[in-house]
């Protein structure tokens, strides 16, 4: 038995559990374990380190808790930014997407880095298997606010990205970082530089060319599915 390990895993654990436990700040262990559909014991098993929670219990505990998932996986966390560190999580038939609280505007830019998971949003697997043809789990779902990628976007609506899809290989919708902007646009490749533009008409397009993506601009993946949201 390698005892190295062990003892790396039971301090891990330990730590865990101290990080869990200071997560359900204000909420009692019953409360927490209500919300989590878990039983006290079971959380407090955690909270003691006997036993480690999987990861999707981590991502609903940081969501329930409104604590970093980052922090509560590692206890580190990360500097603000648009780095989806949560990944989907494939259970059975269902792949969960994790749903971020990030606002990717279809208008002129949301300034808004915030990274929290709000829910795990299931998608059917064989439709991100197979329809979709997306085969990892580096996926995110995000709000869309603004009206520039009307009809095919609208505010309130949801969009799904492939957080792999960042070269622009495939043009096409994709969501990106502007000047500390977060928007939702169709992107073109031209030569040297990408052409940026919206659905909606009344959106000019513009080009960003080499010296604005050294400034501040990134790819941050490309929209595979959008959710329709009826007033």
């Amino acid at each position: 038995m390698d005892t190295t390990n062990s003892d790396q895993r039971d301090a891990y654990a330990v730590a865990l559990g101290d990080r869990i436990r200071s997560c359900r700040s204000g909420m009692t262990r019953e409360e927490f374990a209500a919300l989590l559909e878990l039983h006290v014991n079971t959380v407090g098993k955690f909270e003691r380190g006997i036993t480690i929670p999987d990861a999707y219990t981590l991502i609903r505990m940081a969501a329930i808790g409104k604590c970093s998932p980052d922090w509560l996986m590692t206890g580190e966390t990360k500097a603000a930014g648009v780095e989806f560190s949560v990944q989907a999580v494939e259970r059975s038939d269902f792949v969960y997407v994790p749903h971020f609280d990030v606002a990717m505007s279809a208008g002129n830019g949301a300034f808004c880095d915030v990274e929290h998971v709000i829910a795990m949003r299931p998608f059917d697997a064989g439709f991100i298997r197979n329809a979709l043809g997306i085969h990892h789990n580096e996926l995110a779902v995000v709000s869309v606010v603004g009206n520039s990628m009307e009809p095919y976007l609208r505010s309130k609506d949801l969009a799904m990205l492939d957080l792999r899809a960042r070269d622009v290989s495939t043009e096409g919708i994709h969501a990106i970082r502007l000047d500390g902007a977060l928007m939702i646009k169709q992107l073109q490749r031209l030569p040297g530089k990408l052409r940026v533009s919206s659905a909606n008409t009344e959106y000019a397009p513009f080009d960003v060319d080499g010296a604005e993506e050294q400034r501040d601009f990134s790819v941050i993946g490309r929209v595979r599915w959008g959710g329709v949201t009826f007033d």
